[in-house]
C-alpha cells in the first residue's frame, strides 16, 4: 500500500551533481512534523542532525505511519535512514524500512575517491551498482533534492526520474515569525507532490500530497 510513499515521506534522494551543499544547514539541528491522512493524525517524520567528533556528521530520519480502518490497524509503515558525513562529504548511508510485510534496504558506502557502492532491495528487487559520478544525499530537509531530477531512492537503492516544477510564494508563520515560502511540484511514476521551502534560509516546512487519500505534513519543531 505505501510502496510509493517512499517518495514521500522518505525521500532520501541521491542526484548525480557537482557537490553536497550540507554546509548550508550548518545550524539546523531538527525537524520534526505529524502526518495527517484524510484530517486524522496517523504518524510523524522527524529529522535529526547531530554532530561527531573528528568533523563528523549523522542526519538521521526517523518516520512512523500507522493507517487505521474503524479502529483497526491494517498498515504500517517504518522506516529509519542514518547518513553520515565527514565535513560535507558523504562518507555511508545505510536505511532500512518496513513497508507492511516487506522489509527493504539501501546501503550506500564511499569505497574509493570519487567512487561509492549501492546495496539495495525493495518489492523483493536486489539493486547493486557502482557509481564514480560525483552525487550528494538529500533528504526533504535539504532544498537541494529540487536540483535534479535523476534520483536513487533510499529506499531500496532504485532509481527514479522527476520532473520538477515552482508553483508560487505564499507567507507561512514559522515559529511565530512571518516567513515567505516557496512552494514546488515534483512529478514522476506514481508521485505528485507539492512541497514548501522558506525563502530566505531553504528550510522545509510544507509538504502535501494526494495517494489513496488526501496526506498533509504539519510542521511541529523547527530549530
Amino acid at each position: 500500500m505505501f510502496r510509493y510513499l517512499i517518495f514521500f515521506i522518505n525521500f532520501i534522494l541521491f542526484p548525480t551533481i557537482a557537490s553536497s551543499h550540507v554546509q548550508h544547514y550548518k545550524n539546523l539541528q531538527r525537524v520534526e512534523f505529524d502526518i495527517y491522512r484524510n484530517n486524522d493524525l496517523v504518524g510523524y517524520h522527524k529529522v535529526n542532525i547531530k554532530k561527531k567528533g573528528d568533523n563528523t556528521k549523522e542526519v538521521i530520519t526517523d518516520i512512523l505511519i500507522e493507517v487505521k480502518i474503524l479502529g483497526i490497524k491494517v498498515h504500517t509503515y517504518k522506516s529509519y535512514g542514518v547518513e553520515t558525513y565527514k565535513g560535507n562529504e558523504l562518507i555511508e548511508f545505510k536505511s532500512k524500512t518496513q513497508d507492511g510485510s516487506d522489509n527493504d534496504y539501501c546501503n550506500i558506502k564511499k569505497i574509493s575517491d570519487g567512487k561509492y557502492s549501492f546495496d539495495g532491495m525493495t518489492e523483493n528487487k536486489k539493486y547493486v551498482y557502482e557509481l564514480s559520478d560525483k552525487f550528494y544525499p538529500a533528504l526533504w530537509w535539504n532544498h537541494e533534492s529540487l536540483l535534479n531530477n535523476n534520483y536513487v531512492l533510499g529506499q531500496g537503492c532504485r532509481n527514479l526520474k522527476t520532473q520538477i516544477t515552482f508553483l508560487k510564494k505564499e507567507t507561512k508563520k514559522i515559529n511565530e515569525k512571518n516567513e515567505l515560502v516557496n512552494f514546488y511540484n515534483i512529478k514522476g511514476d506514481n508521485l505528485d507532490i507539492n512541497i514548501g521551502y522558506t525563502e530566505k534560509d531553504l528550510k522545509w516546512v510544507d509538504m502535501k500530497f494526494t495517494l489513496k487519500g488526501d496526506w498533509e505534513y504539519k510542521l511541529k519543531n523547527l530549530n
